[in-house]
């Protein structure tokens, strides 16, 4: 499936009066939009530092916002964006009764959705119409733990968890791989507690990148951690979260970027924040208006 999910401008108003600069950004059917004024002194001089100012803008904006898609209830999708988390659409997905997790597939540039029968799926985003593609071979207890839905760019595989069990998946075959029960590493503080895995991203995901790295949240220390062997189950803490609150719900995911830039975002209840993956701190974007129900997956998508 190949369709274009993100596209920028930014231009200052022609003169010969210039008292705004815009910047849009749109998508099929999803748009957002922005005014940055500026004062009116100099006719020229105005018009050179605009000039200037939407070049830097438009390289500060392609660094860091990009579009998010969230799941919440059964099988409901919405859009919004990393800058301003205001969600701009909603559509609920056609072909299912539930969705456990979504992800975007870099190697192959679709967005998938996993079903409670483990049907792998994907979802047509101008339609909202679910596609399968593979049924898993082995099955995962599912309970009302939440599940880990997250593609390995690198390996173009499909890590599905939930409780301490640990799956890797072939997406285009269903073949399941039954790695190592998630546990804290031997020279971990938190060796010995049992895990409380919510959530997981990997970095890099951006094409079939050389190296990748994998982190989860763990909701009962509140803390980012990082599992250092995907596929034998291994977790270290980073750090802390720093939220004031335990919130009711926990989505996870990492922008990559070229150049190897990594953004972490975490929607914890109806706020979206970034995570520091060096350190675990959130640090608080806003509220996620308009997904009162809260986000149970997110993926942020890349621009094209």
């Amino acid at each position: 499936m190949h369709k274009q999910i993100f596209f920028c401008c930014l231009h200052p108003n022609p003169p010969p009066r210039v008292s705004s600069l815009m910047e849009a950004s749109k998508t099929k059917g999803w748009t957002t939009s922005k005014r940055i004024n500026a004062r009116e002194k100099d006719m020229k001089t105005i018009q050179i530092t605009l000039i200037a100012s939407a070049a830097f803008v438009a390289t500060a904006s392609a660094a860091v916002s990009a579009p998010v898609l969230g799941l919440t209830g059964d099988k409901t999708l919405v859009m919004f964006d990393t800058e301003k988390p205001a969600v701009s659409k909603s559509m609920d997905v056609t072909g299912v009764d539930k969705l456990v997790g979504i992800d975007f597939r870099p190697g192959n540039k679709t967005v998938i959705g996993v079903t409670p029968d483990h049907r792998i799926v994907t979802i047509n985003l101008e339609t909202g119409a679910a596609t399968d593609v593979a049924k898993m071979d082995k099955m995962l207890t599912l309970t009302e733990a939440p599940v880990v839905v997250d593609f390995n760019p690198m390996a173009d595989r499909l890590r599905f968890m939930t409780g301490t069990t640990n799956h890797r998946v072939h997406p285009d075959t269903g073949a399941v791989t039954v790695d190592g029960a998630l546990a804290y590493e031997d020279a971990d503080m938190h060796k010995g507690e049992t895990p409380d895995i919510v959530a997981a991203a990997y970095t890099n995901s951006i094409g079939k990148p050389e190296k990748t790295a994998m982190y989860n949240i763990d909701a009962t220390i509140g803390a980012l951690v990082q599992q250092t062997k995907p596929n034998d189950g291994t977790l270290k803490a980073i750090g802390k979260l720093g939220l004031k609150d335990k919130p009711a719900s926990y989505a996870f995911d990492i922008h990559g970027e070229d150049g190897g830039k990594n953004t972490a975002y975490l929607a914890a209840g109806a706020t979206l924040y970034t995570v520091n993956l060096e350190t675990g701190a959130a640090t608080e974007v806003g509220p996620i208006t308009g997904a009162d129900n809260g986000l149970r997956d997110i993926t942020v998508l890349p621009k094209m």
